[in-house]
């Protein structure tokens, strides 16, 4: 396999099936690193505490691969929603705040601007009267439309 198809499949799969595959591999890791430790010579001592080290860069690989995904979600989540408004109501943009008044209060301007940038194909980045901030749902055109 080529690196390029490898990191296709990392970006793909889950944060579960990642953790389950990390969390199945954690034993061959361990021993690799054991056995660089012996070849190192060092004591048991610091052979435990380099143990430690690897055990606890692992839980924060973890803790941060969960935060990543939960970041992914909400932004999934806000995109759904602002789509789903948009085409409800016959609209092509609206404004942040207009976001915040109908579809949610938490979305700050960061979560919003963020938006376009993880769904290109979905959302763009709109100004509206007055040069306020907002967002606009791209609308596929088929052949249908175009004739």
């Amino acid at each position: 396999m080529d690196p390029k198809t490898i990191l296709k499949t990392l970006k793909e799969a889950s944060p579960l099936d990642l953790f389950l595959i990390s969390f199945l591999m954690l034993p061959f890791v361990f021993n690799a690193w054991v056995g660089v430790l012996e070849k190192l010579e060092v004591g048991l001592c610091a052979k435990y505490w380099s143990l430690g080290v690897v055990l606890l860069g692992y839980v924060i690989g973890v803790v941060a691969m969960l935060a990543g995904s939960s970041r992914d979600r909400a932004r999934e989540i806000a995109r759904d929603q602002i789509i789903q408004y948009l085409t409800a109501k016959g609209f092509e943009m609206t404004s942040f705040s207009r976001i915040r008044e109908n579809i949610s209060q938490s979305y700050t301007d960061s979560l919003l601007e963020s938006l376009p940038v993880h769904f290109p194909n979905h959302i763009r980045k709109a100004k509206l009267k007055g040069g306020k901030p907002g967002l606009a749902r791209i609308i596929e055109s088929t052949a249908q439309d175009e004739k």
